[in-house]
């Protein structure tokens, strides 16, 4: 896993380690570290999971609702959401940010 850090390059970190930019990484860098995919409801569910001290009855109790994953936090995305995002309009990706 050490090979998907860094050392920080902000001063304010003290040369701390942090994440490198994983767009930046090869499939060997992955492979290396042990990383497998999972279908993404299921990697939701696990992060719900890790976020509720591996308790299920915390996640089914999750009060964050404001997390972006919080509908799907049971893993399954839930029809009502997929209703209510067919009936949007598609969001212009030209005047989104992208974060570094």
């Amino acid at each position: 896993m050490r090979n998907l850090l860094q050392p920080s390059p902000y001063e304010s970190d003290e040369g701390a380690l942090i994440g490198r930019d994983p767009r930046k990484l090869t499939p060997a860098d992955f492979a290396e570290a042990g990383v497998t995919l999972r279908p993404v409801m299921k990697a939701i569910r696990a992060n719900c999971l890790e976020c509720c001290g591996g308790t299920a009855t915390e996640v089914r109790k999750c009060v964050s609702v404001r997390c972006p994953m919080w509908p799907m936090r049971m893993g399954r995305f839930p029809s009502a959401l997929r209703a209510a995002l067919c009936d949007e309009p598609e969001p212009d990706e030209s005047d989104e940010e992208v974060p570094q």
